[in-house]
């Protein structure tokens, strides 16, 4: 028996002995495959990162192909004047994950009719969306109507060039007359002044139910704005501005009564509103109150006038008066 138990105990350790040094092979197996899985991994990556398809190239790219870039949203801004700026933006050529656009970005908003750029980047293939937010046009501006436009003027009070006309035919602006030099220094606009502008014809075109079509600023204290079938005088656009042009409401009526021999209606006064019919003198607040005060000036003088006058006759009834008595 004890022998026996002892060839039946060297068997059971030789076995273990050789599934240990089983486990033991496969780990060393196992470790090994795990290292060329790795390397074989890195070795892939390496060349999946070198590869063309991460890279833009810069002659497609000056090229504006199709197939690495796309330009969207500008309305106003040709193709080519975007490309000009791309082609003169240094790009570094890298993969596109590690490509800075900030410099291209900001070479595009320096055209005028940008507002802000907006360039995504897309992967394998490599390739750049440029989405362009443009400057809204509020006026054509021209020196006169059988002009054509010559620049134009955006809601944010930025002209733009006439390089960039014409406009698409989606586009609206009103026509504002205007030489473009005041007192011999070029016309200076700004946000405030545009908008003010853009609320008064709003304010017009609503309570009128017409369309302006035209706006004549050539002279800033005496501004003319043409409806569809009606020429207003409308003075100097100020704080008072948007108060006048409700009074069109109430005005069109009388208008359209007359509006065979209708010259302009005149809305410059604050307090009232007038018809300018042709061939009639025109009689604004402002001369009748120059008129009253030369009846003013005029009333002293002729008192003075009337005073001998006056004590001449008080003189004779007097005497009159004495001569009765006796």
């Amino acid at each position: 028996m004890g022998l026996l138990y002892q060839k039946r105990r060297l068997k059971v350790n030789k076995v273990k002995r050789r599934i240990a040094a089983n486990r033991a092979l496969l780990c060393r197996i196992r470790v090994l495959l795990s290292l060329i899985l790795v390397c074989a991994l890195i070795f892939c990556g390496i060349k999946v990162v070198k590869l063309p398809q991460w890279y833009i190239d810069p002659d497609k790219l000056n090229k504006a192909d199709a197939s690495v870039l796309k330009i969207q949203g500008n309305l106003i801004t040709p193709n080519h004047k975007i490309i000009n700026m791309i082609r003169q933006t240094q790009l570094p050529y890298v993969q596109i994950f590690r490509l800075d656009t900030a410099e291209l970005e900001k070479n595009i908003s320096q055209l005028q009719p940008v507002k802000q750029v907006f360039i995504r980047r897309y992967w394998f293939p490599a390739r750049l969306v440029i989405t362009v937010d443009e400057r809204t046009p509020a006026f054509l501006l021209a020196p006169n109507l059988e002009s054509e436009p010559n620049s134009v003027l955006s809601t944010d009070g930025v002209l733009i060039d006439h390089e960039y006309l014409p406009f698409s035919p989606s586009i609206k602006a009103k026509k504002l007359l205007t030489y473009g030099v005041r007192d011999g220094i070029d016309e200076v606009w700004d946000k405030k002044r545009v908008e003010n502008m853009i609320n008064l014809l709003n304010a017009l075109e609503a309570y009128s139910s017409m369309q302006v079509k035209y706006m004549d600023a050539r002279n800033q204290d005496d501004v003319y704005i043409m409806l569809d079938d009606y020429l207003i005088r409308f003075g100097k656009v100020d704080e008072t501005g948007l108060a006048r042009a409700k009074k069109i409401a109430s005005i069109l009526p009388e208008a359209q009564k007359n509006k065979d021999k209708l010259k302009y209606i005149d809305l410059r006064w604050e307090d009232s509103c007038y018809l300018r019919l042709e061939g009639v003198k025109e009689i604004t607040p402002e001369i009748k109150n120059i008129q009253k005060d030369k009846v003013k000036q005029q009333k002293p003088e002729n008192d003075e006038q009337e005073k001998p006058a006056e004590q001449e006759q008080k003189a004779n009834t007097e005497k009159h008066e004495e001569e009765n008595l006796n």
